[in-house]
């Protein structure tokens, strides 16, 4: 099984996700992370909770990365695809809790769920960026597998962004383009 069909299934499962939104949010359920931070102070206000979602997604982030890194240098196959599932569910699973813990309005929900998933549209961006500027470090070495790489990294950075402003900023899910074509 090859990276392209794994980022594939990756984009179809968070795409059920976003599909059944509604559903998940039943499933977390008032679970103790979502009573704990329905009880502190600072989350009411939009800023600070989007800034504890942005560290929230860097933390996640720079976890999962490690993870991935300490797998290449373990003899078992596969078990960089473990963590990568892992991290995903891990991540969707806690901006649902997050979104349950705020009785925010639409704008301040939003405003939360831009500022949590910010994090993610500033690694696409750096991952552009190294893209664009990417040349060869002698003129033997062709940075065709790091260009590779850098489109791989854009395309998860960016349906990262996508998932967790739609799973922390995005509306209920009812009465959606999305939900009311799978009825038909």
């Amino acid at each position: 099984m090859g990276l392209t069909s794994i980022v594939g299934i990756g984009i179809v499962l968070v795409l059920v996700v976003l599909i059944k939104k509604n559903t998940m949010m039943e499933w977390v359920g008032n679970h103790w992370i979502v009573r704990r931070l329905s009880k502190q102070r600072w989350f009411k206000n939009k800023w600070l909770s989007g800034l504890f979602l942005f560290f929230l997604n860097a933390v996640l982030f720079f976890l999962a990365t490690a993870f991935i890194v300490l797998s290449s240098y373990m003899l078992i196959p596969y078990l960089h695809v473990a963590f990568m599932f892992a991290a995903t569910i891990a991540s969707i699973y806690l901006w649902i809790a997050v979104r349950r813990s705020g009785n925010k309005g639409r704008t301040e929900q939003r405003i939360m769920g831009f500022v949590g998933s910010s994090f993610y549209m500033i690694l696409f961006f750096i991952f552009l960026y190294l893209f664009l500027t990417l040349e060869p470090a002698t003129p033997e070495h062709d940075p065709f597998m790091a260009a590779i790489g850098l489109m791989f990294g854009m395309i998860v950075s960016f349906v990262a962004w996508l998932t967790c402003f739609l799973i922390t900023g995005g509306g209920s899910g009812k009465h959606r383009f999305i939900n009311n074509v799978m009825k038909k």
